[in-house]
């Protein structure tokens, strides 16, 4: 039971390429595409998906990045880019480097030296996604934090920090309702700025949807944990079948199991075994996703012909326990 404890589920970082962009000498863009989406697998921690790093220096025609008309898009509704070859030369170097602190020390110094830069968010993104991916989850937090002081409506790096201090809050703490309600707040505003953040001009629309889906997914999620934590479990199931809904076409076996606890918690002992039916069913389930998953299949089944009512802490089941075992 300790080790269950132990056990937090799925976190999606999800970061949108960066597309930087500085004229060369024959008036064509130079750009470098850097995109990441990283999961990592802590087992004493957490239960997440292996880390992937995808970067990409590609040269592209310079009308893929011309606004109609000849129109300046602001900041925040485009690609940022370097106003210099060298500062795009210091960004490119920074985004090759796979130790995170160096990357961190290199962002402050790229911070310092071009202080008008649009790519200063970019930077501590790009930080923030190599220290995720190293398992430093405060580090990651912190770089979060100073990606959103440069660029505020970045959904990418917000369901990312979300999720973290969503999974990482529990019911005892004594700093539970303000972590809930930062969580919260990047879920939300992550919802309301996701359909405008913009995309590298070199991705496919199919796979920029499926990615502000992702983004969307994860928003719900973490509204989800969020009211789990809080034990307001009905909301808990209403956003967990969001994130489910959105993101059907990529299923997440993690989400499934959050909302059968949910559902488990409310005393709809049916649902939550026919969601947890429908977790074991998925493909790629990870081994303490199926493990956690057929426990609760087991328990409900013998529970779910009996009629539904509220839990309450002398009903609540006895293995594995929703309250022990955080749908975050």
């Amino acid at each position: 039971m300790k080790q269950v404890r132990n056990l937090m589920l799925l976190i999606l970082l999800t970061a949108v390429g960066v597309w930087a962009q500085v004229p060369t000498g024959n008036n064509n863009d130079v750009g470098a595409e850097v995109g990441a989406k990283n999961r990592s697998l802590n087992e004493t921690q957490h239960l997440q998906k292996p880390a992937t790093q995808p970067q990409q220096v590609q040269t592209k025609d310079s009308k893929a990045q011309q606004p109609p008309s000849g129109e300046t898009l602001p900041v925040g509704k485009r690609q940022p880019q370097a106003k210099t070859k060298e500062e795009y030369a210091d960004f490119t170097a920074l985004v090759q480097m796979t130790d995170p602190a160096a990357m961190e020390k290199a962002a402050d110094d790229f911070v310092a030296k071009y202080p008008d830069s649009e790519l200063k968010g970019a930077t501590y993104q790009r930080a923030m996604a190599t220290y995720q991916a190293a398992g430093n989850e405060e580090k990651t937090v912190d770089m979060g934090h100073k990606a959103l002081t440069y660029n505020p409506d970045d959904p990418g790096v917000m369901v990312a920090i979300g999720e973290l201090i969503a999974s990482r809050t529990r019911e005892t703490d004594l700093d539970k309702d303000q972590r809930l309600a930062e969580a919260t707040k990047y879920a939300k505003h992550a919802l309301e700025t996701v359909t405008d953040f913009p995309a590298p001009p070199s991705m496919p629309p199919e796979q920029v949807a499926k990615i502000k889906d992702e983004m969307r997914g994860t928003a719900y999620s973490i509204l989800g944990m969020a009211a789990y934590t809080n034990k307001q479990y009905p909301d808990a199931i209403t956003n967990f079948q969001q994130s489910v809904d959105i993101t059907k076409d990529n299923p997440d076996p993690t989400v499934f199991l959050r909302l059968t606890l949910a559902y488990d918690k409310a005393g709809q002992y049916a649902k939550a075994l026919e969601t947890a039916n429908k977790t074991l069913a998925l493909q790629n389930v990870s081994p303490q996703i199926t493990q956690l998953a057929t426990q609760e299949k087991s328990r409900l089944e013998k529970l779910a012909s009996a009629p539904a009512k509220p839990a309450t802490p002398a009903s609540a089941p006895a293995s594995p326990q929703p309250q022990t075992v955080q749908p975050n």
